[in-house]
């Protein structure tokens, strides 16, 4: 993760602990709970970092937003991290299809 303008910058191993899917008019919104493995101490302003992943009505993610305390912070996720988070959300996907 890194905080806007490239300062903090953090490369994570993310752990996923738990979803949870809203469904907000058109919109599913997919909050994502995880751990930072490789990171003892967090960069200062960050505290619980999570992710919500916005799908639209037509079920395309439309973009992965980094949280902090459950709302949007100065942090984004690095490519690698937004892969790890899309392999998640593709098991999510999968498990949600077979229900």
């Amino acid at each position: 993760m890194y905080k806007y303008g490239f300062t903090d910058y953090f490369e994570g191993s993310l752990r996923f602990t738990g979803y949870d899917v809203v469904q907000v008019g058109p919109w599913t919104n997919v909050y994502i709970s995880f751990e930072v493995e490789n990171v003892e101490i967090l960069p200062e302003g960050l505290h619980e970092p999570s992710a919500l992943a916005v799908y639209d009505a037509n079920g395309e993610l439309q973009e992965i937003i980094a949280h902090d305390e459950g709302v949007d912070c100065e942090y984004k996720f690095t490519d690698k991290e937004k892969d790890q988070i899309n392999d998640y959300l593709l098991q999510i996907n999968s498990k949600l299809e077979k229900e």
